[in-house]
């Protein structure tokens, strides 16, 4: 069996990623309740380095356990999340929603993406007071039925080139 070798597809992205390192930075925020991390975190901040925090909310908690062992409970999650958001916040820093969905998108239904937006928003709206206008799918995986809800919300879906990003748990790992 031959390979099929994209060499203009592979410059493209190339060139794609190349350019977005000189935009803004959007930091992907899912290690927040790690110490280390928060610490890096609020270094960050100091040095203004960040244009904006996409984070992650309680609605993702069996995303912590499984890819962080995070042996907190749900409910200590939230509180840890909340008290450092809003520091975030009260340190005018601009925050937008992330979501880790599915990695295989044909195996979630509109109705699951929905429950995870309600619970994260509503999250948001409910502890931190705010309401995001962006939206970053984890993984960068998404489907029609995201885009939907995201107008649905009115939230401005964020493509892989629409900032510089990095993952805050890279800062510590």
């Amino acid at each position: 069996m031959r390979l099929e070798r994209d060499y203009f597809g592979a410059v493209k992205n190339f060139f794609g990623w190349f350019i977005s390192r000189f935009k803004p930075l959007a930091v992907h925020t899912e290690l927040i309740v790690d110490d280390d991390c928060w610490k890096v975190i609020q270094e960050k901040v100091r040095d203004n380095k960040v244009k904006i925090w996409h984070i992650m909310t309680p609605a993702n908690y069996d995303y912590y356990k499984n890819s962080f062992n995070i042996k907190y409970s749900k409910g200590k999650i939230s509180e840890i999340m909340k008290k450092r958001y809003l520091w975030l916040i009260q340190n005018n820093q601009k925050i937008g929603l992330h979501i880790h969905l599915s990695l295989t998108m044909k195996n979630m239904t509109y109705e699951e993406q929905e429950k995870l937006f309600k619970e994260g928003l509503g999250w948001m709206k409910e502890k931190l007071g705010i309401v995001p206008v962006e939206f970053v799918p984890g993984w960068w995986s998404f489907n029609k039925d995201t885009l939907k809800i995201c107008e649905k919300y009115g939230l401005k879906m964020i493509y892989e080139r629409d900032y510089d990003y990095t993952h805050d748990y890279h800062w510590v790992l």
